[in-house]
């Protein structure tokens, strides 16, 4: 890639890399916590949430395709950690090796979120935390860069159109 590439001048592909290192930590750092406390604890899905979006955030993207990307990936990685947490659990509990408690697991989550939906409104806000982080920093970036690409009236309130723009 060369340094005119527009993936990395809009943080697409750099912002796509941090969101997923994030969601996978997130998602970990959640599973974790379910593990060893034994609760759900629904603050800390948002929290995957938050580290999704400042992950992205942190790449400066002024990409208009990360801030959907980034509530995906922040729901994607509540729900992982959630999965992780009560695979582990199932796994300390019965004894079992780790592939059948995956699939048990994962045959019993349609049900457990059924009969406890409030993991779903953490999922969904963390999925909002991310997408408000992301969609806030692109919008900014994109009105700075609109800002400083119109052409400036000089001293008679004329626009020369002719002359060569300045360069950020």
């Amino acid at each position: 890639m060369t340094d005119n590439d527009p993936h990395l001048a809009n943080g697409l592909l750099p912002g796509i890399v941090a969101g997923l290192l994030a969601t996978v930590a997130g998602a970990a750092a959640y599973g974790a916590l379910i593990a060893f406390s034994g609760y759900e604890i629904g603050f800390a899905a948002v929290g995957v949430g938050l580290l999704v979006g400042l992950a992205m955030i942190a790449v400066r993207p002024t990409s208009p395709v990360l801030p959907p990307l980034a509530a995906f990936l922040s729901l994607a990685g509540a729900a992982l950690g959630q999965i992780a947490g009560a695979v582990i659990v199932w796994v300390r509990l019965s004894g079992e090796d780790y592939g059948s408690a995956v699939v048990r697991v994962l045959d019993a989550f349609p049900d457990a979120i059924r009969s406890a939906p409030m993991a779903l409104l953490f999922w969904v806000v963390a999925a909002y935390a991310g997408f408000g982080f992301v969609n806030r920093r692109v919008k900014a970036a994109r009105a700075a860069h609109d800002a400083s690409s119109v052409p400036q009236p000089d001293e008679a309130g004329r626009v020369n159109y002719f002359e060569p723009r300045k360069q950020p």
